[in-house]
């Protein structure tokens, strides 16, 4: 979308009072208004009526960040294209879309076809919202994914703030997008973490009693009917976003792979030698009758896709992409550590790891803290920390016997 205010100039931001008045801030600042979402059906309304052109009766089905509610201000929008009556989609479609877009260039500009993709798509500007639009015929995979984020981002109030907040700093930085990583990859290393935290269910979980709904081969049902209870997790948001930093820049990436499937650490090599957990019956089933290729698990980083077990969505993060994400990882977890909670979101928005200085400009009186802890331990009181809940989480998992699938993370 064509925006004045280049959101991406973290010197637009104030960050003035407390911690939580400043997500405030940042949130409406970056975010997608009510307003500008309501005007996208518009643009649902005119692809439409020109795609009847293409495909009689066909439907939009928009996916992605418009649908999720992680939508800012630079987000693109993507949509399928539901045949009808069992049509079956090919490159053709993609092709006789373009020439029919063409056709209205009061309404469509900048129309490219993109033919030889794994999904091939029509890319276009909507010229009344200004907003750019992907188009593809082929896989409404995309939309029950976003469907998915967006039921688990509503079902716990930290989770969708969290959720912005992580994806503009990764925009700021310029490590995800085109080319780079994949802000759905971000977006299910956050989910994961949430899971470990005992904030989130595992999709397994929400799978293991709905009949089962087939999208290209792989089960994507789920029950969006469940409700959060009770949770054990009592940290803020402040506290669950310097643990997503400290999570990750310890991870060891080398040995083991995320699965929001499952919502627990998995050794790769359970996957390489085929020694798979139980809850990966069809994927077993599929590798073993060669309907399906093994996961990859041979890259930096391994996230696993939460319905297609088989597709490694971080596969195309090159080495040095992966070095440059983690150094932003170790660089905010310290200054977690270091900074005072006014001044963590400025130091982790404007500062890059490569080129500022590392001093804090306040730092927290570490000394007053080991008071802290040393009274709650006193007083007999645990230091729960939602990190230190992770490993917990490991430690119990490994208690039961589950050695070859779950490995504590490297200190």
């Amino acid at each position: 979308m064509n925006w004045e205010v280049d959101i991406l100039d973290t010197h637009n931001l104030r960050f003035e009072g407390d911690f939580d008045a400043q997500v405030q801030d940042i949130l409406s600042f970056v975010r997608l208004t009510a307003d500008r979402v309501h005007n996208l059906r518009r643009l649902f309304d005119d692809l439409k009526q020109a795609l009847q052109h293409v495909a009689p009766g066909c439907n939009i089905e928009p996916f992605g960040s418009v649908v999720t509610g992680l939508g800012i201000k630079t987000s693109d929008v993507d949509c399928y294209i539901a045949l009808p009556n069992g049509e079956q989609p090919h490159t053709g479609h993609v092709i006789r879309a373009r020439n029919v877009l063409t056709r209205y260039h009061r309404k469509f500009s900048e129309i490219i076809a993109i033919t030889t993709a794994r999904v091939p798509i029509v890319k276009f500007l909507h010229i009344p919202t200004q907003c750019q639009c992907d188009v593809n015929f082929k896989s409404p995979a995309g939309v029950r994914n976003s469907q998915l984020i967006a039921f688990l981002l509503q079902y716990d109030k930290r989770a969708l703030p969290l959720a912005v907040l992580i994806k503009y700093w990764s925009k700021v930085h310029k490590f995800t997008g085109t080319n780079l990583m994949g802000n759905y990859a971000l977006i299910m290393m956050l989910i994961f973490y949430l899971q470990l935290m005992n904030i989130l269910p595992s999709v397994y979980e929400l799978q293991r009693n709905m009949p089962e709904y087939f999208v290209d081969g792989w089960n994507t049902a789920f029950d969006d009917s469940v409700t959060s209870s009770n949770t054990r997790n009592s940290d803020t948001l402040y506290e669950l976003l310097g643990g997503f930093f400290k999570c990750y820049s310890t991870f060891n990436y080398k040995e083991n792979m995320i699965s929001p499937f499952l919502g627990r650490v998995i050794n790769k090599k359970s996957f390489e030698n085929f020694d798979i957990p139980e809850e990966f019956s069809l994927y077993k089933n599929q590798v073993t009758k060669d309907v399906r290729k093994k996961l990859k698990t041979d890259s930096k980083f391994c996230v696993q896709d939460p319905f297609e077990h088989n597709k490694n969505i971080s596969v195309s993060i090159f080495d040095r992409l992966a070095e440059r994400i983690t150094s932003h990882f170790q660089f905010a977890s310290k200054k977690f550590e270091d900074e005072e909670s006014t001044n963590f979101l400025r130091a982790i928005f404007t500062q890059d790891p490569h080129s500022a200085a590392a001093a804090p400009v306040n730092p927290k009186h570490k000394f007053n803290n080991k008071i802290k802890k040393r009274k709650q331990k006193n007083r007999g009181v645990p230091n729960q920390t939602g990190f230190r809940m992770m490993y917990n989480q490991y430690n119990q998992t490994i208690a039961k016997g589950n050695q070859n699938n779950s490995l504590k993370p490297e200190n």
